[in-house]
C-alpha cells in the first residue's frame, strides 16, 4: 500500500513508524519545515522530501501518484485543503485524509472533495468531557466518512440487559458487538456470555441507528427486576452406590385371637306413667221450685 504524509511533526513520526511495521507498505514523507524534516529522517531512517506538498512539482519530484492514501497533517488548514485536492484531482489519490484545527472547517472540506476531515479540537473536547464527567458513559467515533459509527457503552447495573446472557437480550439488528471490555480483559461477544456491571460494549452501527441503539442500551428494569442468571455448572458425577443385599424374609406373626363379645347393655323398659284420677261429677242442682198457689173459696 502506497501512503504519502505531508507535514506534521510528532503525529506523522507516530504515523511513520505505525506502517512502516508493515514492510509491504511504500511511506512517502513530505514536510515544508526543513528541522521537523531532518528530525524525522533521523528518528524514522526513512528519506523526507523537504518541499511544500500542495505544490504539484514537490508531489511530482516525491512520485505521489496513485496513492492510496494521501494524509495532510501541516499546521494550516488551507494547506491541508489544497494538498488534498492536489492529490486527489491530479495525482489520483485514492483517499485523502486531513486534519484541521477549526471545526466549523469539517463539513466545509468534506463537501469540496477530502474523504475524511478530523478536527483535533473536537476530539480533544469530547475526550475531556469523558474523562472528566462521570455520568458521560457513551463514546462515539465516526469511521469511513461517517458510513459507520463505533458506540462505546459502559453497563450500569440498572440497565435490562445487565446480568443476562448476550443470547437471551435480543440484541437490535442494526447493530452488533465488537467486543466486550471487562476491566483489562478483552471478551469476545457471543451467545453464552454474560453481561456483567462496569463491561464495556463496543458496538458497530450505522450513524442512523446510533442514537436508538444509546436508547436501548439505556433501557433500565422494571419495578420487579429480573432475577440474575448464572451459568450453570454440572455437578460432579457421583460413584454408583453397590445394590443392598435382599433382606431376610420376615416370619409370618401369629394371628390375634378373636375378642369375645361384649354383652349387650340392658335397655330399661320405660316405666308406665299413672293417669290422674278423675274427679266425680257434682249432681247438677235442681232449681228451686216455685210455690203453688192455693185457691180459695170465695164465700157466697
Amino acid at each position: 500500500m502506497k501512503i504519502i504524509i505531508a507535514g506534521g511533526d510528532t503525529n506523522a513520526e507516530y504515523l511513520i513508524k505505525l506502517y512502516k511495521k508493515n514492510k509491504k507498505n511504500e511511506v512517502i514523507v513530505i514536510n515544508p519545515d526543513a528541522v521537523s524534516a531532518d528530525r524525522l529522517s533521523d528518528a524514522c531512517h526513512i528519506k523526507v522530501w523537504h518541499r511544500e506538498p500542495w505544490s504539484r512539482i514537490a508531489l511530482e519530484g516525491a512520485n505521489a501518484f496513485d496513492a492510496d492514501v494521501f494524509i495532510a497533517l501541516c499546521k494550516k488548514d488551507t494547506d491541508n485543503l489544497v494538498s488534498c485536492l492536489l492529490a486527489k484531482r491530479i495525482f489520483n489519490a485514492k483517499k485523502t485524509i486531513c486534519v484541521v484545527d477549526d471545526p466549523k472547517n469539517v463539513d466545509y472540506f468534506k463537501a469540496l472533495g477530502v474523504d475524511s476531515v478530523i478536527s483535533s479540537t473536537y476530539l480533544l473536547a469530547q475526550s475531556v468531557m469523558s474523562e472528566s464527567s462521570v455520568e458521560s458513559l457513551t463514546k462515539t467515533l465516526s469511521i469511513d466518512n461517517d458510513k459507520v459509527i463505533v458506540v462505546e457503552k459502559t453497563i450500569l447495573s440498572k440497565y435490562a440487559i445487565c446480568g443476562r446472557f448476550i443470547k437471551d437480550i435480543r440484541f437490535p439488528k442494526y447493530a452488533s458487538i465488537a467486543c466486550i471490555y471487562r476491566q483489562v480483559q478483552i471478551i469476545i461477544p457471543s451467545g453464552s456470555v454474560m453481561i456483567e456491571p462496569k463491561d464495556t460494549l463496543v458496538m458497530i452501527t450505522a450513524p442512523a441507528n446510533a442514537n436508538a441503539l444509546v436508547r436501548y442500551i439505556e433501557t433500565e428494569r422494571a419495578d420487579t427486576p429480573a432475577p440474575v442468571l448464572r451459568p450453570k455448572v454440572a455437578p460432579a458425577p457421583t460413584p454408583a452406590k453397590p445394590a443392598p443385599a435382599p433382606a431376610a424374609p420376615k416370619k409370618p406373626e401369629p394371628e390375634p385371637a378373636p375378642k369375645k363379645p361384649e354383652p349387650a347393655p340392658v335397655v330399661e323398659a320405660p316405666k308406665a306413667v299413672k293417669k290422674p284420677k278423675a274427679e266425680p261429677e257434682k249432681p247438677a242442682e235442681k232449681p228451686a221450685e216455685k210455690p203453688r198457689k192455693t185457691a180459695t173459696k170465695k164465700k157466697k
